[in-house]
């Protein structure tokens, strides 16, 4: 197979503009096919479940809400991601003041065109359908045209994610149904070629928003927060393969669409919380219209043939994620220090922190920096060095008076796989600025209570006991 490697870096601070910076650009290669993938469950595929919610919406927050929670639950627990979600939240229903709605959501439900929320439109529209598990059992094992589909994630440490898919279409090959010899004319017209749509949705995991149908602040995951690029179109013969390359800047502005309680661009509340993001890739067969015998297929639309994410990626490739192993904490000249030590036997190639000085869940502005890498280099056969070995990372967070610190570390491997660590606060409380240079009395005085302290105890100890062992 041969690999093809696509280098495009666009910048940008965390907190961006609304408007994103990105470049989408395809190659393809003649590689040698490969053979099809085992996917969970036996199916042919990974499905995914586009589902349209809302949390002013009622019917949303008993049925959708409930269900994706649920299944996202589920794959935090399954390495091998048999199927992949993507929500789009709307204004429908209530108050109509769904904070993470977009214009984006909304175009992409006015794709789908459905008559309301909940809905959920499994394999591009193949089922519609709100009993999202069993429609997603159902897609999975439908015929679809044979493909492998990987993507990773990077963080570029200035305010963006490099995201790269690779699609492979696998091709059954020239071969004629000779008990049907009026279908030859077309299979020649046609040959073995994949029309492909590849779209690649960011999603944030566990956003904490305020739901007015709710009456508080609720957790809701996979939440679609924008593309990365546009949607990247081919043709694939038999043994081909497709890479698509984009930057998805983090957003700091929303647009709300028309019907939304606040609509317009608006600042983005709540921000993205970047260790949260995760890409999900979707291929989509542009000639394939395939129906469900379930209720409501959508007609004349694409369906989607295959979807990853960096996880299922992993998984697939039989690639370890790289963990963190320990964590050493320091205070020096008013900055908390921080060393990681990296466990993974591919090396790690990038790391950053994201950090805040709010709480663990806060729903403003992160602040980022990379992380220093050193370690043994990893080399390629043309002595090209890509990660450390035995890798640890050090970064200095500068600290605020009275104030804890708040971060999370985000790393890849020498193969791009891509993780992040908990969040956690640096030594578990209020970092405090150093005293200005000079004599501390302060200190002193605490120095020398102590030594009295010591010296009173000496006496004590030494005096004979008189009491018993239960005094």
């Amino acid at each position: 197979m041969v690999a093809v490697m696509l280098t495009t870096m666009l910048g940008a601070p965390l907190a961006a503009s609304g408007e994103v910076m990105q470049e989408t650009t395809t190659v393809s290669q003649e590689i040698t096919t490969t053979e099809p993938r085992d996917y969970p469950n036996g199916w042919t595929h990974r499905p995914v479940v586009e589902v349209f919610t809302s949390l002013s919406c009622a019917p949303c927050m008993s049925n959708s809400e409930p269900q994706v929670i649920a299944m996202h639950e589920s794959l935090k627990q399954d390495n091998s991601q048999p199927y992949t979600i993507v929500t789009f939240h709307q204004t429908n229903g209530g108050a109509g003041d769904d904070p993470t709605a977009s214009q984006e959501a909304k175009d992409r439900y006015n794709y789908y065109s459905p008559i309301g929320t909940p809905d959920g439109e499994i394999d591009g529209g193949y089922i519609q359908s709100q009993d999202l598990m069993s429609s997603v059992e159902e897609a999975g094992q439908r015929e679809v045209a044979p493909t492998t589909l990987n993507v990773t994630q990077t963080y570029n440490g200035e305010g963006a994610f490099t995201v790269t898919a690779t699609l492979v279409y696998l091709g059954e090959g020239f071969n004629p149904d000779l008990t049907d010899p009026t279908g030859i004319p077309q299979d020649i017209a046609d040959g073995d070629t994949l029309d492909y749509e590849i779209q690649l949705f960011m999603i944030e995991h566990d956003v904490y928003a305020f739901s007015s149908e709710h009456g508080g602040m609720v957790l809701t995951p996979m939440v679609y927060r924008g593309n990365a690029g546009q949607p990247a179109t081919g043709s694939l013969d038999a043994g081909q393969e497709a890479v698509v390359m984009a930057e998805w800047v983090i957003p700091s502005e929303i647009e709300h669409p028309s019907g939304h309680a606040t609509p317009g661009v608006m600042p983005m509340d709540p921000m993205v919380v970047p260790g949260n993001i995760e890409v999900v890739a979707v291929v989509y067969d542009q000639n394939d219209e395939a129906k469900s015998s379930s209720p409501n297929p959508k007609q004349g639309l694409i369906r989607a043939i295959n979807s990853a994410t960096p996880r299922s990626t992993a998984y697939d490739a039989e690639n370890e994620m790289p963990t963190v192993m320990q964590i050493d904490e320091t205070i020096e000249e008013g900055n908390a220090n921080i060393m990681a030590f990296f466990d993974d036997e591919d090396g790690i190639g990038t790391a950053s922190v994201f950090y805040n000085y709010e709480s663990s869940n806060y729903t403003g502005e992160w602040f980022s920096q990379n992380v220093e890498i050193q370690g043994s280099e990893i080399c390629d056969d043309e002595g090209v060095c890509y990660a450390y070995g035995d890798a640890t990372g050090t970064v200095s967070i500068p600290a605020v008076e009275g104030k804890a610190i708040y971060y999370q570390l985000a790393f890849a491997d020498g193969k791009q796989n891509y993780n992040t660590h908990d969040v956690q606060s640096f030594a578990g409380g209020t970092i405090v600025t150093p005293a200005p240079p000079g004599l501390n009395y302060v200190l002193i005085g605490a120095i020398s209570l102590i030594v009295l302290a010591c010296g009173a105890f000496t006496v004590w100890a030494r005096m004979p006991y008189t009491g018993t062992y239960f005094d």
